[in-house]
């Protein structure tokens, strides 16, 4: 675990890494968004007006791709360590299904708690929590232990965490500008770059 890690040195780490793996990464993208249109164009003809189909759709769009989100953030860590990577792994994690969308929303929840409470409580949140759902999946944890060893890990670095995610939204931003051509290099790079931080701050083996 180091949780004294440098924004530049993970960037330039995962620069590297990005070699030979952007079509592993942008396939499973495009894995991710034609299950996720899929799932949801049906819910666009059915009960749009009805709240109890809002909240039916949003069920089960994310009972369907957060796992495929896990999915895509394993991926990261597993490049970060030199693992085998292919673009339908991220179908790998159905299987805690259950255990992931529980996560989800109760990291949604108690982030929305402290947004409403005070906005500064849910900045500090959304930020400690964001290494809760590979903590799930590839350290077969509890849904509370994740968060909470995803808070706890992160308070010891939480500033340089943020910086990480403010330097990341600029990057994409400025990605986006030449009609949106940088992405084919920006998302790759931010997905390893989510890796190597896993990876440093709760030590990840071959085998993950």
């Amino acid at each position: 675990m180091n949780p004294n890690w440098d924004i530049g040195d993970v960037f330039r780490e995962a620069w590297q890494l990005t070699s030979g793996y952007k079509a592993t990464i942008w396939g499973a993208l495009l894995i991710y968004i034609g299950i996720s249109i899929a799932v949801s164009l049906p819910f666009e003809f059915i009960g749009k007006d009805s709240l109890i189909m809002i909240l039916i759709s949003q069920i089960v769009i994310g009972l369907v791709t957060y796992p495929l989100y896990a999915g895509i953030t394993l991926l990261g860590i597993k490049r970060s360590v030199g693992a085998a990577t292919n673009a339908f792994m991220v179908f790998d994690y159905y299987a805690k299904i259950i255990p992931i969308f529980l996560l989800y929303v109760s990291m949604v929840v108690l982030m929305l708690i402290g947004f409403v409470l005070l906005i500064i409580p849910g900045i500090y949140l959304a930020v400690a929590y964001s290494m809760a759902i590979p903590l799930l999946v590839e350290k077969n944890m509890g849904i509370w232990e994740a968060l909470e060893t995803s808070r706890k890990t992160i308070h010891k670095c939480w500033f340089r965490m943020f910086g990480l995610y403010v330097v990341i939204m600029v990057l994409i931003i400025l990605a986006l500008l030449p009609l949106g051509i940088g992405l084919i290099w920006a998302v790759p790079l931010v997905n390893v770059v989510m890796g190597v931080v896993y990876r440093n701050l709760f030590s990840v083996g071959q085998n993950v």
